[in-house]
């Protein structure tokens, strides 16, 4: 008896526990955990929700920016997290592409992960250095062939979306451009503006400052048609370059183990917060386009991206840096 009391009762104490989370609230802190810098899309869209969840969910609610190896510590802290819900993670696609990048790491994205909301995306310019005196990316594509790894691009790291999707942009245009990652957008960004790095990748929202200023050049956005934020800047598809993953995105994960009640919980309340007018204008100013979803709507599209990146890294031979 004693034996079977003591099998039950850890599975007994976190069903208790999540009922008690989902339907009563209590003092004990939710910590969303956000891998990247602060003032990237998921770390915005985490502050800009956390204070509405604290609310409808009755318990505190902060945000910890847990950067490091491209992501891969924060989203790690999450994977080995007690499955109780108090402990989230907004990610961006990294959690797509890191784990073909790096095939020793002590987490995985499907198998140690509940998927719970798809909270936005965001679109993804192409801009240079005024320095480099290109005015179109027919140009830059032209002038990239006829000097082969003489050009440069930015990225803040080894497996980011920035990293990743100017690959996939070089295997599309059949260009030879050398990478220079950095430690976070921003360094990236300054030596951009500065003219030691030539070309950059970016979610449109986070350069838009340089490009009004003048300081950098935007050539060209992703998505279907031209932002509204950039009307004047013609898509890739105007540009000839079809096939280029449009968007980066923000998603939100709970360790894999987490009682249903939980996931259902949190999922449905982010997906009512994201469904405010007044939040999707907030993340309309920061750049980011309301795309809610449930946990199946954010497990397909893992699934479908974990197979788009893992050929973009297979066909380019690329391995951490």
């Amino acid at each position: 008896m004693n034996r079977l009391f003591k099998t039950i009762l850890p599975a007994v104490m976190v069903l208790t526990a999540g009922f008690s989370h989902a339907q009563q609230g209590s003092n004990k802190i939710i910590t969303l955990i956000v891998p990247t810098t602060p003032g990237t899309g998921s770390d915005i869209a985490a502050r800009l929700i956390a204070p509405r969840l604290s609310k409808r969910l009755g318990q505190p609610v902060i945000v910890d920016n847990r950067t490091g190896a491209s992501g891969t510590i924060g989203i790690g802290a999450v994977a080995k997290a007690a499955p109780d819900g108090n402990t989230v993670l907004f990610v961006p696609n990294t959690m797509a592409m890191i784990s073909s990048l790096n095939k020793k790491l002590p987490w995985d994205p499907v198998n140690d992960f509940a998927p719970v909301a798809r909270i936005g995306k965001m679109l993804v310019s192409v801009v240079v250095s005024p320095s480099l005196s290109v005015k179109s990316l027919e140009q830059l594509i032209a002038l990239a062939k006829s000097k082969p790894g003489q050009l440069n691009y930015a990225s803040p790291g080894s497996g980011t979306p920035h990293h990743l999707r100017s690959e996939m942009f070089k295997q599309i245009t059949t260009t030879e451009i050398v990478h220079v990652p950095y430690k976070g957008s921003a360094g990236a960004v300054v030596d951009l503006v500065g003219g030691q790095v030539q070309i950059g990748l970016f979610p449109l929202h986070s350069v838009l400052p340089m490009v009004a200023a003048g300081k950098l050049q935007m050539l060209a956005t992703s998505g279907e048609s031209r932002s509204h934020w950039t009307p004047e800047v013609p898509t890739f598809r105007e540009s000839g370059i079809k096939g280029l993953n449009d968007y980066d995105w923000v998603g939100v994960f709970l360790p894999r183990a987490t009682p249903k009640e939980i996931t259902n919980r949190l999922s449905r309340e982010l997906l009512a917060i994201v469904a405010l007018p007044e939040v999707q204008e907030e993340l309309a100013k920061s750049g980011i386009i309301a795309n809610p979803g449930g946990p199946e709507d954010l497990a397909a599209l893992l699934k479908k991206e974990l197979v788009e990146w893992k050929k973009v890294i297979d066909d380019g031979h690329i391995v951490a840096e």
